[in-house]
């Protein structure tokens, strides 16, 4: 007698964070028709990303700029926990 397969366990898909947000700059002031896309170093604290465009602006006299967090995430499946009825 051949043994039965098993019913597949039900998982759902879970994200976690897995480094450290990081915070970027990238200048998005239109010259002669084009952006300037200069972009930041990415840094643990929004107070170098800060610095940097005010150092931008003074160097360039541009004023429109974008800030953007970004963090490292992995996903992975995790049993789905069964609900009681």
């Amino acid at each position: 007698m051949a043994n039965p397969t098993p019913a597949p366990t039900p998982s759902r898909l879970e994200i976690q964070i897995t480094g450290i947000r990081k915070h970027v700059a990238k200048c998005i002031t239109e010259i002669d028709g084009s952006e300037c896309g200069v972009r930041s170093a990415a840094w643990d604290t929004p107070m170098q990303t800060n610095s940097w465009m005010r150092e931008h602006a003074a160097d360039t006299g541009h004023k429109l700029f974008e800030k953007r967090t970004e963090e490292p995430v992995s996903i992975f499946s995790r049993p789905a926990q069964m609900r009681a009825q």
